[in-house]
């Protein structure tokens, strides 16, 4: 079990995303709110940029 954690502790992707939460919270002072607001904003930009790229993809090839 212990090796299970471990392999999945050190997993690139989670190892990533736990360095870019703590830049984001070091950049806002620790405060929650607006890391939360910074977090659901670049995801909102995300998921906005890719349903552009499917529509130009969609429109483009059809």
């Amino acid at each position: 079990m212990r090796d299970l954690i471990e392999r999945q502790l050190y997993h690139p992707a989670v190892v990533l995303a736990m360095v870019s939460l703590m830049q984001l919270m070091v950049s806002h002072d620790f405060s929650l709110s607006q890391v939360g607001f910074v977090v659901a904003t670049r995801g909102a930009k995300a998921a906005l940029d890719r349903s552009r790229e499917f529509i130009c993809h969609v429109h483009c090839e059809g």
